[in-house]
């Protein structure tokens, strides 16, 4: 078995957004002077969660650490190109305020949306609730006659272009000496409760001081190489783009409906989604469209709300998945506690885009101070797996 460049600090098992992250936080550290691997196998990154996600950013969580996590990412956004710039040059990510609303449909709804908003507002969040005549005022194509109320986001959130946001990240990585290899991890050897050799698939071999898990949906095989288990499993998720032969001319908030459908405008088209009525594990090479689910589940619903989206017709499609966390749908970051130097970055399902700067800024402190320094995401830890004890989170789409 050959060597590649004898040994490693920190070896990320996948490249895309989390990876990345991870890479890009390590080398602006200036405490960590250690070397960073970051392996990839498909340089393209044509079937990474990555490139095949909705790009969008949302403070309206019900847990604590999840806002803090993407508020994060909000600042990271804001300042986005001069924390990227390369020789005077960065990407272009088009950030587009837009908020999100969450719609009730029944008083029930409505008033559980209203708690949620006081601990948001606490942490700083911006939202407001709105009752139908407000809503109706505010974005008059929505039918209020449907509406028990919403709550609605600021501007922070919105949308971006998810490619350009992670080759920023990605450049400045490799623009600060972190080194990225084209090859695929086969193993991992663990010694002492360590893993202390990475075995790639061209024959290569490299020691490491630590290895990180990010390897989206195929998490869960990587954790087994380490003897750990992992419930993460790949799940569809489709995107639609259509079109609407009456152009709304208000904003329109990604909103996302009781029925789990969700919507946004996308330039001068609509891009929405929803969770599968069989929502099961799929292979992960399995990025087929579920075309049936815009005409059975997606249309029926947006048509409902907006009564302009009776006519509409869908103008392109593409498949993805979210690696997702069967216990809690929740982050799992930290070490796995049989394989200390082993870290996991895990289980997004869905918001990895909008949670990975703090993800990759959390890693680094981990690896160099041995604890989280401005999130504390201990409780995001593996040990809430062994325990088999959920973290509550309300509002996953």
């Amino acid at each position: 078995m050959t060597e590649l460049a004898g040994n490693y600090d920190v070896v990320c098992i996948g490249g895309a957004m989390t990876g990345s992250s991870a890479a890009y936080f390590l080398s602006e550290n200036p405490d960590f002077d250690g070397s960073v691997l970051v392996v990839e196998p498909d340089w393209t990154y044509d079937r990474a969660n990555t490139t095949r996600a909705q790009n969008s950013i949302r403070e309206q969580f019900t847990n604590e650490l999840n806002i803090r996590l993407s508020q994060f990412g909000m600042e990271f956004i804001a300042d986005f190109r001069r924390r990227v710039e390369v020789d005077g040059h960065s990407p272009e990510i088009n950030f587009r305020g837009t908020g999100y609303m969450f719609i009730a449909d029944d008083e029930a709804a409505y008033e559980e949306l209203e708690r949620e908003s006081h601990d948001q507002l606490a942490l700083g969040a911006e939202v407001e609730m709105l009752r139908p005549a407000q809503i109706a005022e505010r974005y008059p194509y929505m039918n209020p006659d449907e509406l028990a109320g919403a709550r609605v986001g600021g501007m922070r959130e919105g949308s971006f272009d998810g490619w350009a946001f992670f080759q920023g990240l990605r450049q400045r990585a490799m623009g600060n000496g972190a080194t990225y290899i084209k090859d695929r991890v086969t193993g991992l050897d663990v010694d002492g409760g360590r893993v202390t050799r990475v075995r790639l698939e061209s024959g290569a071999s490299v020691g490491c001081g630590f290895a990180i898990n990010t390897a989206g949906c195929r998490a869960r095989d990587v954790a087994a190489m380490a003897g750990l288990e992992l419930p993460i499993e790949p799940r569809a998720r489709t995107s639609f783009m259509f079109d609407c032969r009456t152009p709304i001319e208000h904003v329109v908030p990604l909103t996302v409906t009781p029925f789990g459908v969700h919507f946004r405008r996308e330039q001068q088209h609509y891009m929405c989604g929803t969770v599968p009525t069989t929502d099961i594990a799929i292979d992960p090479d399995d990025f087929d469209i579920r075309h049936d689910e815009f005409e059975e589940q997606i249309w029926p619903v947006v048509a409902k709300y907006v009564p302009q989206f009776d006519q509409i017709g869908v103008v392109t499609s593409w498949g993805g998945q979210y690696d997702y966390n069967t216990l809690d749908h929740n982050l799992i970051i930290g070490p796995g506690s049989d394989v200390t130097n082993f870290l996991f970055a895990n289980g997004f399902s869905g918001h990895g885009l909008q949670q990975g700067p703090a993800v990759g800024r959390g890693l680094s402190e981990l690896i160099t101070y041995g604890d989280f320094r401005t999130i504390d995401l201990s409780p995001l830890g593996y040990t809430r797996i062994e325990r088999n004890e959920p973290i509550i989170e309300n509002a996953i789409i």
